[in-house]
């Protein structure tokens, strides 16, 4: 049966009809191993909503950067947009009331998507998740507060440990769990930790001689780590709000494949929610939201500024102002109304779907996680050259071991529990020798093949990178900056709602041609080469950190003793 399923994936597809075979043979192991990955309907839907992948031969494993929008809710959008006399919303005409109704429509919708009680609730649109962030910290009252932030946090979040510091307040990390001994916690949040900070906050504000009703401060937590997947454990929300503690989640990269229920799952225990859209269902791009308590309005009281539509009256002389007791108080100017519709309508695909297409890719990462850890190049004898022969062989033969270890080709980042984490993994690729492989080379390379990936030296959150790689926390920001230049970093998959067997399995030959150094890399690096002149292949980390280390120790030898460099000099 596979030489008759390998013909149409042969001819739509890079793979030669050898290859087609060796994929369709592999299909039948995987879904005879895990016959629950079965799903018809979800196989229609996908040639249905994402054809446009198969007819260009792509491979799309960068969900956690943005989701794929499906081709029916491009279709109805476009359907109420050409049907439609939708106008700026800040009148009462007929166009504005249009675009007045999809909009509130849309807060709805979205409420009850995250199961938030409208009466608790309200949505304020921003443009993106980061945009949310800065709302709260912009309007958060920081005076003798402490912001809680994890480790594993976004760069976006992170900001808010500046906004603390700034304006009377201070923050505190919580670190992230590296122990490779204990592999189900490495990399996932101390929750200890967490804990110990969250009561000590707790009983300082009790002690001191503000009112006991206030709050000691803001956690904010991360729902999933864009890096490594990890969710996080909800109980520490229940117990810091036990504790008087404000609460934000960063749902940015939970919601697209996990439901969350803010009014019975989480008992309206968090405060403050920020979402991006675009990462929930493709489509519309530059519209988020910040999902936050009606009973916090008169307390955010750090906003000082107003701009169109967020005003109820105005003295031109001295400016005073009153806000808008809503949402829209923190909509400066013209919401995207035109794209909210959108919202509406994606939700309701995503709603359908969901439930099948997180469980598939469930499945499929953690074949995925398995099936990276069987590349490895290949073995190396004593001399240096390249052998098929057994790593153990000789060892258990009781002779000379003359082949060293087998290097592994990808070093796969985060815990190894993946039940509690989702379908986005941070993988290191290293070299013959262990050094960090370039990760732009291995992005630049996927994408000959059509495959897309995201990489980068932080990726947005340096806390869980640096966790990755196995580095310390960098503090010397021109050794950071050496770092990142030199391509060292980590390349990001991440699978989503059109992901099925074929894009994993395809990504994993990739990875295999990594491994042949004399045949497809040296090919493919000397063509990356020309077209980055300065690139190498790969770098060890430690050793950058030492020759940095020695050049500062240069430099700042010249400092104290610039008699000795103009000698130097004379002499030259």
């Amino acid at each position: 049966m596979e030489f008759i399923k390998a013909v149409p994936t042969a001819l739509a597809t890079q793979l030669t009809y050898a290859q087609a075979i060796d994929m369709q043979r592999a299909k039948k192991h995987f879904v005879a191993a895990h016959p629950e990955y079965r799903d018809p309907a979800l196989d229609s839907m996908r040639k249905r909503e994402f054809g446009r992948l198969r007819k260009q031969d792509a491979i799309y494993l960068d969900y956690t950067g943005g989701c794929l929008y499906p081709r029916s809710l491009v279709d109805k959008h476009t359907k109420w947009l050409n049907d439609t006399v939708a106008g700026n919303p800040h009148s009462t005409s007929p166009a504005s009331l249009a675009s007045s109704a999809a909009t509130e429509q849309a807060r709805l919708d979205l409420l009850r998507f995250f199961d938030a009680d409208p009466e608790v609730y309200d949505v304020v649109w921003t443009n993106n998740a980061s945009a949310g962030f800065r709302i709260v910290g912009d309007a958060y009252n920081w005076t003798n507060k402490t912001a809680i932030i994890p480790r594993d946090a976004h760069n976006s979040l992170n900001s808010l440990a500046l906004q603390a510091k700034h304006r009377g307040g201070k923050f505190e990390f919580v670190e992230l769990v590296t122990d490779p001994l204990l592999p189900e916690i490495d990399g996932t949040l101390d929750t200890q930790q967490m804990i110990e900070l969250l009561d000590q906050g707790a009983a300082d504000q009790s002690e001191s001689l503000s009112s006991a009703l206030s709050s000691p401060g803001m956690v904010f937590f991360t729902g999933q780590s864009n890096i490594t997947g990890q969710k996080l454990d909800y109980s520490l929300i229940h117990h810091a709000a036990s504790k008087g503690w404000d609460i934000g989640l960063d749902a940015a990269a939970l919601a697209p494949t996990t439901r969350i229920s803010l009014s019975r799952g989480l008992a309206d225990k968090v405060d403050y929610m920020v979402v991006s859209l675009y990462k929930i269902m493709g489509w519309p791009t530059g519209v988020g939201a910040l999902i936050l308590k009606k009973s916090l309005y008169p307390s955010l009281s750090g906003k000082h500024t107003f701009f169109g539509g967020n005003i109820v009256g105005i003295t031109m002389d001295t400016f005073d102002f009153t806000l808008v007791n809503g949402p829209e108080r923190f909509e400066d100017g013209t919401i995207n109304y035109a794209a909210l519709k959108a919202v509406s309508l994606g939700l309701e695909f995503v709603e359908r779907w969901m439930p099948s297409y997180a469980h598939r890719i469930q499945i499929l990462t953690a074949w995925l996680v398995d099936e990276l850890q069987k590349i490895h190049y290949p073995a190396r004898s004593a001399d240096g050259f390249a052998s098929h022969k057994s790593a153990s062989s000789d060892a258990e033969k009781g002779g000379r071991a003359d082949v060293f270890d087998l290097q592994r080709l990808v070093y796969v980042g985060g815990s190894s529990d993946l039940t509690k984490r989702g379908s986005t993994l941070p993988l290191v690729f290293k070299s013959a020798c262990g050094a960090s492989l370039n990760y732009r080379f291995v992005i630049w390379a996927a994408g000959r093949e059509n495959i897309s990936l995201r990489g980068g030296p932080c990726m947005c959150n340096p806390g869980a990178s640096s966790n990755v790689m196995r580095r310390a926390e960098i503090t010397d920001l021109d050794l950071s900056t050496k770092i990142a230049l030199a391509d060292v970093g980590i390349v990001r998959v991440s699978l989503g709602v059109a992901t099925h067997f074929g894009d994993v399995h395809r990504f994993l030959r990739f990875c295999s041609k990594l491994t042949d150094l004399t045949g497809y890399v040296e090919s493919a690096f000397a063509e990356y080469k020309r077209i980055h002149p300065a690139a190498e292949l790969a770098w060890n980390i430690d050793q950058l950190e030492q020759q940095h280390l020695r050049l500062k120790a240069a430099n700042l030898h010249t400092a104290l003793h610039p008699h000795i460099f103009e000698k130097g000099r004379d002499n030259c």
